[in-house]
């Protein structure tokens, strides 16, 4: 049996993003979701360097760094856990963002009807032909965990997205 903890916030501009981690069994997955952006600070003795902070307020052309963690709450090891996010309408998916660690990822191009390696997935362009999907083209990113998570063990996994 599998079931699927899906938690909805509403994120930046006002649309709402269901993020669902799935489960073969019956479990407890704790599901904690972030995101952030980059912005440059000054410190005291008056380098730069680079800070995450919470997306409050986002323009166009801005990258927002989605994190999703998934923790055990259970007393056993939990094997076949996936992660589906969908990437928020209004924002593209930015190409070779997605952090992969211990994890088969894939992506979807329908809705998150149907998940395949990147490089497998087409789409129907303006002209009518099948081409190669881009990011542009992605709704949702799966990740597969190829270990069981253990009792109270985390798995962190992120991606950007562009506001477009």
């Amino acid at each position: 049996m599998r079931y699927a903890v899906a938690v909805c916030l509403s994120i930046l501009l006002g649309v709402p993003s269901a993020h669902a981690v799935e489960t073969a069994g019956d479990t407890a997955i704790e599901i904690k979701i972030t995101d952030e952006v980059e912005i440059k600070v000054k410190t005291e003795d008056g380098k730069e360097e680079t800070k995450r902070v919470p997306a409050e307020k986002v323009s166009p052309g801005m990258a927002v760094i989605y994190t999703l963690s998934a923790k055990n709450t259970s007393a056993a090891p939990v094997a076949d856990v996936v992660m589906t996010d969908p990437i928020p309408d209004q924002m593209e998916y930015v190409d070779g963002s997605v952090s992969a660690e211990n994890a088969r990822v894939t992506f979807s191009v329908d809705g998150g009807k149907t998940f395949a390696a990147q490089s497998a997935l087409r789409v129907r362009g303006e002209n009518g032909a099948m081409r190669p999907a881009g990011p542009a083209d992605f709704t949702h990113i799966r990740w597969q965990l190829e270990k069981p998570l253990g009792p109270g063990e985390v798995y962190a996994t992120s991606f950007k997205a562009r506001v477009e």
